[in-house]
């Protein structure tokens, strides 16, 4: 697995957010992997994770999916979530996201979101625009790379 780069102030991964969930990204070339632990700042009702930080952490993850096998980046244009279990606070969940179908104008993608005992308490699909290779190129200059992630070449061919 190698760890992606991240974006200081980005809501999902960025490190320097104070509003931030801080997350770190992880790819094996096809799937996109994180973990996250919802606390009470990310509540909903009493107890459990708000529904909108699931989304935001499925949107992302699905994202990274296409960029790293296409080499660009990408919006996102429609996101679908099927909340299938309340997620308790403090309970950490695994998400993943891959890509399903990867056409010249839309990228189709897929996630979930899961428990360490195999709960799996959302899943969605999401569609992405690619960007264009300039604007992958001015991206790619404002992410954060460390010793561990990816080659910045992967990102941006």
């Amino acid at each position: 697995m190698r760890k992606l780069p991240n974006f200081q102030g980005c809501f999902v991964c960025g490190d320097r957010n104070p509003s931030g969930l801080a997350v770190r990204f992880w790819t094996d070339g096809e799937i996109v992997r994180t973990t996250f632990t919802p606390q009470e700042p990310q509540m909903g009702y009493r107890g459990i994770t708000h529904g909108g930080v699931l989304a935001s952490l499925l949107d992302e993850t699905m994202g990274w999916a296409p960029c790293v096998i296409n080499g660009r980046f990408c919006v996102s244009v429609e996101l679908n979530v099927r909340y299938l279990r309340p997620l308790p606070v403090g309970t950490e969940v695994r998400i993943t996201g891959r890509l399903v179908r990867s056409r010249s104008r839309i990228w189709e993608t897929e996630g979930e979101v899961s428990g360490a005992d195999g709960t799996v308490y959302a899943k969605a699909t999401g569609r992405y625009v690619p960007l264009s290779d300039e604007r992958t190129r001015e991206v790619v200059e404002y992410l954060t790379f460390d010793e561990e992630c990816i080659s910045p070449r992967v990102l941006c061919r």
